[in-house]
């Protein structure tokens, strides 16, 4: 990761039209002077084929939060070292949204490279820029034909469809796979990464290979996209997979789950998978309890399930005849509203469970007032709710 400080000497703020007039920089500070903030992109070297590159935003310093807003802008380096803004595309501009960044914290956005009028195919070098506070930060990176970053393995790691199984218990942590086998030690460095990742709420992945001397070698990735986690296994040539909410913690392993803690985990019967393997997650054990207080101090979802293509997700709250349902695709929105079995018809006192059938309807199991059981089915394409 590279990270720049540049201090203006001149600039013109962002507007909904997008134009931020001409920059003229002076002074290029390293990340430990003052301000201490900090402004970097995930990898330094992308294919000019990817349509996103992640910044971090970091803020080192003390006293009060930094503001900022949703605009950026990009500019790209001349032959002669020179740097040029690139224009926004017609039509582009900027939520009118204000973020905060305590002191000590990071905070993760995307830049869109559709969102500027420029041919990114024949590659080059690019900073984007940022105000942050009353400050000003850049990070650059490279657009490369061939770079292992690529709109086809935007985390760096082929498809598991193409992939030798034996080939990555030797030469996998080449490119970050975690390999565990018998008697040796695992370098934690790459779910430590994807769990800040996660925690920022930004696309990663983390990939396993597993092979204990017994039956078939594993492969498993996890990729954490749209908030939601697909487990993907690999094993004996066979592919099965799973889609989750979160990340949980017994406090001595890491688990994927539907359950928001868990207490939830085990209270709904959520299904779970290992994140690592079983004795492998407990050093890391107390950041993913940190992401857990967090989670659950900003949202009263207590268990939440997906749709098997990842569009359609629904949640059970702390009120017990209480259900949402929501959908996002990237590039066209999201929506979802949260709905009361006691608008429907009374008899229901308590939703026990969730699960999204095969048609992306959701089936309810929930318990009536004469302690029996019952099951309704809802369309979230005609929000109808009727009986199963």
């Amino acid at each position: 990761m590279k990270r720049l400080w540049i201090c203006l000497l001149a600039f013109a703020l962002l507007t909904g039209c997008g134009d931020s007039g001409d920059i003229a920089v002076t002074t290029v500070y390293e990340t430990d002077d003052p301000p201490r903030t900090a402004l970097t992109t995930e990898w330094e070297t992308y294919d000019p084929s990817v349509e996103t590159v992640w910044c971090i935003l970091s803020y080192e310093g003390e006293g009060e939060s930094l503001e900022y807003g949703a605009p950026y802008w990009l500019d790209v380096r001349e032959a002669d070292g020179s740097w040029t803004q690139v224009p926004l595309a017609e039509n582009a501009g900027w939520d009118a949204m204000l973020y905060t960044l305590p002191s000590g914290e990071k905070q993760a956005f995307p830049c869109i490279l559709s969102l500027f009028d420029y041919d990114f195919s024949g590659g080059g070098t690019f900073r984007v820029i940022k105000e942050i506070g009353e400050y000003t930060a850049a990070a650059e990176f490279t657009l490369t034909k061939g770079a292992v970053i690529s709109a086809e393995t935007p985390y760096g790691f082929a498809p598991l469809e193409e992939l030798p199984e034996d080939a990555y218990l030797t030469s996998g942590e080449d490119d970050g796979t975690m390999v565990f086998t018998e008697g040796a030690e695992a370098d934690t460095a790459s779910a430590e990464m994807f769990l800040e990742l996660v925690s920022l709420d930004a696309p990663c992945q983390l990939r396993t290979a597993q092979d204990y001397g017994q039956g078939w070698p594993i492969v498993i990735d996890v990729i954490y996209e749209n908030e939601s986690f697909l487990w993907r296994m690999l094993s004996g040539g066979e592919i099965t997979e799973q889609r989750f909410s979160y990340l949980v913690t017994d406090g001595t392993d890491l688990y994927l789950s539907n359950g928001a803690d868990w207490a939830s985990t085990e209270g709904y019967g959520s299904d779970t998978a290992f994140l690592l393997p079983p004795g492998e997650g407990a050093e890391l054990s107390a950041a993913v309890e940190q992401m857990t207080k967090r989670r659950l101090a900003g949202n009263t979802a207590r268990y939440r399930v997906w749709s098997a293509d990842g569009v359609w997700d629904a949640a059970l709250t702390e009120e017990p005849t209480e259900f949402s349902v929501g959908w996002q695709r990237p590039g066209e929105g999201s929506g979802g509203g949260v709905y009361d079995l006691q608008d429907w018809d009374g008899s229901e006192i308590e939703i026990l469970n969730l699960e999204w059938l095969e048609d992306n309807t959701l089936r309810l199991t929930c318990e009536t007032v004469d302690e029996q059981i019952s099951r309704l089915v809802y369309d979230p394409g005609h929000q109808t709710l009727e009986s199963a």
